[in-house]
């Protein structure tokens, strides 16, 4: 069986808004689909739609949690116990903490370890991809207490102001922030992708980066296959990430997949290719091995 560590998926709010079992659905991913796939982990997010208000979002966050815990899902605190899967519980868009940072800490004791602080536009802690605007004030605090807390910070969806400003705060407290879900903007220019230097100040900071399966952001289309995923892992490995490079597949957060991957069970067609483009050992480490290594060491207790 082939081991695989994924660092974004919107399985778990798509199956809450669907009423899914997270067990079995006809989801883009769900437990029974990733079958073939042991050790599975997965960084799981839960997402907040930008119409609803910060306490609409906060109650929904609340909900989706309960919804997860009435499955018997139990989110990963210990790595070193591997099982068959394990869920780490991610936040993707922060802005439902509104204006209390004490909202951060129950989200920690509820098993968060990762938050996307911002997701599109504009909120409270700063600008997303689609602006120009850095971190407010309050953002700037936002981000300290989620370090201090030991959430890492996810700087994909951020913009380039925003980007460096979470980088300079991590810098300061000695802690990493990751790129869960983000491409290449050099392969494929979506302002959602990565900046040559973007991605080289991660690798050089022992950082992750999550490859996205949206096809928007493979080849600015909607008509996406595994060669341009290639693609966007060899420019980055060009760039010295062998030990940073990973999975971000973004299942259920995206309406449409690459040509050749209808779901989470057809991953393996996506390792056969990188297998034989770039060898057995960069394949193992896009995989499961450079994600695992880095949340042993930097995200889970």
């Amino acid at each position: 069986m082939l081991p695989l560590f994924d660092l974004h998926s919107d399985t778990l709010s798509s199956s809450y808004e669907n009423g899914y079992s997270l067990f079995d659905s006809s989801l883009q991913a769900s437990l029974c689909k990733s079958k073939k796939f042991s050790p599975y982990i997965q960084i799981t997010a839960i997402w907040t739609n930008n119409t609803l208000s910060d306490c609409e979002g906060y109650k929904r966050y609340l909900d989706i949690y309960k919804f997860a815990k009435a499955q018997g899902i139990t989110f990963t605190t210990l790595a070193k116990n591997l099982s068959d899967f394990s869920l780490i519980l991610s936040i993707e868009d922060a802005r439902i903490i509104g204006d209390s940072l004490s909202r951060l800490e129950s989200m920690y004791l509820n098993g968060v370890r990762v938050i996307t602080p911002m997701w599109e536009g504009v909120n409270q802690i700063g600008g997303a991809w689609n602006t120009d605007i850095g971190l407010s004030n309050f953002g700037k605090r936002s981000i300290s207490k989620m370090i201090e807390l030991g959430i890492t910070v996810d700087l994909s969806h951020a913009s380039q102001r925003a980007f460096y400003d979470i980088l300079l705060i991590c810098a300061e407290s000695k802690k990493i922030p990751i790129a869960s879900h983000s491409n290449s903007y050099f392969v494929c220019p979506h302002k959602r992708n990565l900046s040559k230097s973007q991605a080289c100040d991660l690798i050089k900071m022992n950082s992750i980066i999550g490859i996205s399966l949206a096809p928007e952001h493979l080849n600015n289309s909607s008509n996406a296959d595994i060669n341009d995923i290639l693609r966007h892992i060899d420019y980055y490995l060009s760039l010295g990430a062998q030990n940073s490079l990973c999975l971000g597949c973004d299942f259920d957060g995206v309406s449409s997949l690459p040509r050749e991957i209808n779901d989470i069970s057809d991953l393996d067609k996506l390792y056969l290719s990188i297998e034989k483009r770039f060898g057995k050992k960069i394949c193992d480490k896009i995989f499961f091995e450079n994600a695992y290594t880095f949340t042993v060491k930097n995200i889970l207790d």
